[in-house]
């Protein structure tokens, strides 16, 4: 750590500390005649996939944190990304480069556009699952994050969520019209040439409402040719009409995003805002239509019915300093459906609910890639297709089994459930040179996972929960046609040799947690887990390339604890505070190819022996989270927030011997001001200007005499601030 590292994160530390020790301070201070406010009890979707009536949080056997959109737009946070690391356990990287391309990470896996990493967490929208088909990716970019209404991060597999849920699943439900007509222009500015335009429309117009809502944003990045434009509209039409609540949604997305991603430390020690390939850029279109019904069936019944269809056109280039540039084309249409039937009754003169549900799901892939030089001419390297039907059944019974065990009010609360998926990828290619029919060939997956959990419910002021899951995850497409170590497919690109199968990641989960509210205004979250892997998928680089290949890599385990505190104090003072330890390591000894290996390759492939209890790279051991807001009036509201994230090893160091990323704080601050229909935020990032590394890898630094293996970094950005500016009429 350097001096100025070294004396930012002691400021950093210490102001965190101050933020901490404010809740102490405050307890010690003459009570006000109202001193302290009762926290509102959270609820949380029981079948979280469609909209539905809302089930207490103290029949939800796991860990959830639920977001409101008007406590994302109170708290001055910029963007979602900034509001999500204040939850424990949730880390944001940014390995692309750009602000617009986060990685969002809990429990040691990750949902993030990039291909190659361990995913492991699904994203839903108005319960359309909208990880890409081609990796299991998520564009960040491409989702509604100005219209949200409701968010929900639920930790561990679901059988509602299903595949790809294995550390667990971001449910996020966007804004409709309310009973206000309402028109609100907003702008914002900030730091390296930020500036974002933005228009709302909503109101009634019985028995409809309507939400339109459009912004453009535009930045220079902090580093070079990190440019973004991102474009966007969303629309939504809503029916309440009797016992029908029906609404239809169309969005559009439109981007150019500049990636400068990572640095070679030669060249970071000298410039941190350089480019080491200037060039590389994402360009997709997406369009998106989601029809969502709710239908009851008299008192106790409901069926709720999901269709979507999507297309994404998205355009990927990459410089190659080893050999010619790849520009890539991925054409997407998608279009599926969901039927849910959820049913209120009693059972043995207790209180149940059970969910059923039925989904269909079509993928039509297309992925060409072209080799290009310098001076334009672009020539077909490979193009292949993937035909994918998923099919999918799930049920969930939630039982209150018993009350007044121990004492007069409490409650014991069964949840069962099971969910069978089915997928197939039906793949061609239609690749030059005659090797296409090679990658030709189907591949079917399925499963049965089970679920189980018990919630005790000693008082509505505590609460206790053990529950018990199984996860799957089958291959992606890129992952089934980028499978062999012969052919390694270059950077991001699909492969067209003929590959190896690729086993489905299964998962074991368990947990156990509490919630508890010893006061009227503290909330308390304890949780321990373990998730057990097997067959699990990584990506890995052969010495002196950056092309990659997929395989699995045997057992491993993400096991941890979570604690979170929150507070809210003579109705001026919410304080928060979140501490996670999450240990990921290999269970099995495994060798794996390394980018960084050299020596003693000449007769053999190059590996590295990765041993049983080896640390995952990418994945921080230990997270601290704390914050304070202070409401100074009734119009104004201070706020201060940070995070301690701990050291990482780099990918490609799988069997740990070399240098770690660094562990850094960060802390931003900021203001909301709100007068009758004007409201004005200001937000500080980096508030200490440190200057620290969210992530790491290994390549040949080529712009070097003899291409000399090195560490790759991703900077974090300097301190930076935005400002914006919103009137509703």
């Amino acid at each position: 750590m350097t001096p100025a590292r070294s004396w930012r994160a002691s400021i950093g530390a210490a102001l965190l500390g101050i933020g901490l020790g404010a809740a102490p301070a405050l307890a010690q201070q003459p009570p006000p005649a109202e001193p302290t406010v009762r926290l509102p009890p959270i609820e949380v979707s029981a079948p979280a996939r469609l909209p539905d009536a809302p089930l207490p949080l103290d029949h939800v056997p796991g860990s959830v944190d639920v977001i409101s959109g008007e406590s994302l737009r109170r708290s001055g946070a910029a963007n979602l990304q900034d509001f999500l690391t204040r939850l424990p356990g949730v880390t944001i990287n940014d390995e692309q480069g750009n602000s617009q391309q986060p990685d969002v990470s809990f429990r040691g896996f990750q949902a993030t556009s990039v291909t190659g990493v361990p995913q492991g967490i699904s994203v839903f929208v108005d319960g359309v699952r909208v990880n890409e088909p081609t990796v299991e990716e998520v564009n960040f970019d491409l989702l509604p994050l100005d219209d949200v209404e409701r968010i929900e991060v639920i930790r561990g597999p679901s059988a509602l969520f299903g595949r790809n849920t294995l550390g667990g699943a971001i449910n996020i439900i966007t804004r409709r019209g309310g009973e206000a007509r309402e028109f609100e222009p907003g702008i914002e500015a900030g730091s390296f040439g930020r500036r974002k335009y933005q228009l709302r429309v909503s109101g009634p117009a019985s028995p409809f409402d309507y939400y339109v809502a459009g912004s453009f944003l535009e930045e220079d990045g902090w580093r070079d040719q990190s440019r973004a434009r991102v474009g966007k509209l969303f629309a939504k039409l809503g029916l309440r009409l009797g016992d029908t609540d029906a609404t239809l949604s169309y969005q559009r997305v439109q981007n150019r995003i500049e990636q400068p991603g990572s640095l070679p430390l030669s060249l970071l020690d000298r410039d941190r805002k350089a480019n080491y390939t200037g060039g590389d850029f994402f360009e997709p279109l997406a369009n998106v239509v989601t029809l969502n019904v709710r239908q009851l069936l008299g008192e106790r019944t409901s069926l709720g019915v999901n269709g979507f269809v999507r297309t994404l056109d998205a355009q990927q280039f990459n410089v190659n300093l080893q050999g010619a540039n790849t520009r890539s084309f991925t054409h997407t249409a998608s279009a599926g459906t969901t039927v849910q039937l959820d049913h209120d009754t009693r059972l043995a003169d207790r209180p149940n609910r059970l969910t059923l549900g039925l989904e269909y799901t079509h993928h039509d892939v297309g992925v060409s890639v072209f080799q290009e030089q310098p001076a334009g001419d672009r020539e077909l390297d490979s193009r292949v297709r993937d035909d994918q039907h998923a099919w999918a059944l799930y049920a969930q019974n939630t039982l209150e089994l018993a009350r007044g065990l121990l004492r007069e009010k409490d409650t014991l609360v069964l949840t069962t459930a099971a969910r069978f998926d089915w997928l197939r990828h039906q793949i061609g290619d239609a690749s030059p040179g005659g090797n296409g029919p090679s990658s030709d060939g189907t591949s079917t997956f399925s499963r049965l996972n089970p679920r189980i959990g018990f919630n005790y419910n000693l008082s509505p002021a505590a609460g206790f929960y053990a529950a018990y899951a199984q996860g799957f995850r089958a291959p992606a497409f890129l992952e089934l046609t980028c499978a062999n170590p012969g052919a390694i497919c270059p950077g991001l690109q699909a492969g067209v040799a003929a590959d190896p199968p690729l086993d489905p990641v299964v998962v074991d989960h368990y947990e156990v947690g509490a919630r508890l509210q010893p006061a009227p205004w503290l909330e308390l979250d304890m949780a321990l887990f373990r998730t057990d892997a097997r067959n699990d998928i990584f990506a890995v680089s052969p010495t002196g390339t950056v092309g990659l290949f997929f395989q699995n890599v045997g057992s491993t385990r993400r096991q941890g604890a979570e604690l979170s505190a929150r507070a809210v104090l003579d109705r001026r003072w919410e304080l928060r505070l979140g501490y996670t330890y999450t240990e990921a390591t290999f269970r099995d000894d495994v060798m794996l190819a390394s980018p960084r290996i050299t020596a003693g390759c000449a007769a053999a492939p190059c590996t590295q022996r990765v041993r049983t209890g080896s640390d995952i790279p990418l994945i921080p051991r230990q997270r601290i989270n704390a914050g304070v807001d202070h409401h100074l009036t009734p119009w104004l509201t201070l706020w201060l927030s940070g995070a301690y994230v701990g050291s990482q090893r780099l990918r490609g160091d799988e069997e740990n011997v070399e240098r770690t990323l660094s562990p850094y704080v960060t802390l931003s601050a900021g203001a909301r001001a709100r007068w009758k229909g004007l409201t004005g935020f200001l937000t500080i990032s980096n508030l200490t200007n440190d200057e620290h590394e969210t992530y790491g890898t290994f390549a040949p630094n080529v712009r070097r005499p003899g291409a000399p293996i090195e560490p790759f970094v991703t900077p974090a950005p300097p301190i930076h601030f935005d400002v914006g500016l919103t009137y509703r009429f």
